[in-house]
């Protein structure tokens, strides 16, 4: 009997350890899916300074008193959804340098610059009470002038074909940002069409040097693996429980959406709802 007491009593303080373990034990980490927005933007600072790109834009006024409040709502409709991280199209190496400037902004010392990251990132960090912002982007040049004199060399019809395109490209972004206002721009920048069109430049000259030195190719690869590289650096990031806001130009989104499509262990947060 005094046997079986002792038993009994020997359960039950177990019982009371365990209790108490749970109680003082580290929460368990969530399991629940990393929620990620790709947010594509066109450079809003290429209103003042020429594009670096192949396709040359003249884009919208993002300092009008009609954009600047669409940016503050903006902003204030994504951070009152709770973003835990802030990801902006910067080099990492600079992510020291654009935390100096996003601190003195959260203090009132800093003029946001006409850019898109500062424009809206800094807002969004801000007004979700974030400390700081991630910069997640990579160097990778493109050899874009390199296959343009392959075709100029080795195929000038295609590289007539090729010119037209991107004239009629870069006629047709112009046209936008001079009839649409800055929603309706970044509803396009978003929009799955306009994300297959983006893509689709690509494809359409990976074969150029095929069964030479496939230039083409070489240059799709490049411009996929940066993006990859990207996309591994919001990964790091986006990890169970967590709600990722990520701003970059469309040609990474574009790219980058089917990667998150792909990845079980992270899901949508739907950038469209916002427009």
């Amino acid at each position: 009997m005094k046997n079986l007491t002792r038993q009994i009593t020997g359960s039950i303080m177990l019982s009371l350890g365990l209790v108490g373990l749970s109680v003082y034990a580290e929460p368990v980490e969530s399991t629940e899916p990393a929620q990620v927005m790709l947010f594509g933007s066109f450079h809003f600072s290429h209103f003042s300074k020429p594009s670096k790109d192949v396709v040359k834009t003249q884009v919208i006024d993002v300092y009008t008193e009609e954009s600047q409040r669409y940016l503050e709502d903006l902003s204030s409709r994504i951070a009152a959804d709770s973003p835990t991280h802030v990801l902006l199209e910067c080099h990492t190496n600079d992510e020291s340098k654009m935390n100096q400037r996003f601190a003195k902004y959260v203090k009132g010392e800093h003029k946001l610059n006409r850019g898109e990251s500062e424009q809206l990132g800094f807002r969004v960090a801000k007004k979700a009470g974030l400390p700081k912002v991630i910069c997640y982007d990579t160097s990778q040049d493109l050899p874009y002038g390199e296959l343009l004199s392959y075709l100029e060399s080795n195929s000038p019809e295609r590289k007539k074909i090729t010119d037209e395109f991107l004239k009629a490209w870069g006629i047709r972004f112009n046209e936008m940002h001079a009839s649409l206002s800055l929603e309706e721009i970044l509803d396009k920048h978003n929009d799955p069409a306009e994300d297959k069109m983006n893509v689709g430049s690509y494809i359409m000259l990976n074969d150029v040097g095929q069964g030479d030195n496939f230039i083409g190719a070489d240059l799709s690869s490049k411009w996929w693996s940066r993006n990859f590289r990207m996309y591994a650096n919001i990964q790091a990031v986006a990890q169970p429980g967590t709600k990722v806001f990520v701003l970059g130009g469309q040609g990474h989104s574009s790219i980058m959406r089917p990667m998150l499509e792909l990845d079980d262990k992270r899901k949508t947060w739907d950038v469209r709802s916002y427009f």
